[in-house]
């Protein structure tokens, strides 16, 4: 019995201090690469900045001096940068006496000016020492001037005058949330109707201290 006994007992103590011994259990180590949070997805259109707050930059159009785009953009008292850019305007229809020597051009414009007709010659260019007869957006205009030229017995022809239009526009960098007060800033202080509104991501735009 004594036996008996202390080889039950030393089962106990085998079976009490064994799991401290056996390896732990295996853990799946943690899936990486799981879906973004919500919070750091950036909606198009917009950039973060350093603290976090969401900023949207529009552009708006076109204004006809500098000076009146800055003057419009320091009223936001936000970031803001004036571009100037050039665009093409629709050709005009250019009535023309073909060009010639100078003293003749020069001769038969004071003739039809002593005519009543209001032209001048040429100084420069592809044209130089034509005489203009006119400029037309129409080009039914035009060639109704060129039929009553030739009916008159003068040498007319007719060519494209092109033309470009530079502008500015007032770029500005702002919260979300202030969209609407800036381009109601803007439009407060502007007479006239915006040609364009644009909304892109920011790529950095010069404050207002740093424009004249």
């Amino acid at each position: 019995m004594k036996w008996l006994a202390l080889c039950l007992a030393l089962l106990n103590l085998g079976l009490w201090f064994l799991p401290g011994q056996l390896p732990g259990a295996m853990v799946s180590p943690q899936v990486s690469g799981g879906l973004p949070r919500v919070a750091s997805l950036k909606a198009k259109g917009t950039t973060r900045d350093e603290t976090g707050v969401e900023s949207v930059c529009l552009t708006v159009g076109w204004f006809e001096t500098p000076a009146l785009a800055h003057a419009l953009g320091r009223t936001t008292g936000v970031k803001y940068q004036v571009k100037p850019k050039q665009e093409s305007l629709p050709a005009l229809h250019w009535v023309l006496v073909p060009p010639q020597p100078e003293s003749d051009a020069k001769a038969q414009a004071d003739n039809l000016r002593a005519q009543g007709a209001d032209v001048y010659v040429v100084a420069r260019g592809q044209y130089r020492n034509a005489i203009s007869l006119g400029m037309f957006e129409s080009v039914k205009a035009a060639e109704n001037l060129m039929a009553k030229k030739k009916s008159e017995n003068l040498n007319v022809t007719l060519a494209k005058f092109t033309r470009n239009r530079i502008g500015y526009a007032l770029a500005f960098e702002v919260e979300s949330s202030r969209e609407t007060e800036v381009l109601q800033a803007v439009e407060a202080g502007f007479d006239g109707d915006f040609d364009f509104i644009e909304r892109n991501a920011c790529e950095g735009v010069a404050t207002s201290e740093k424009n004249p």
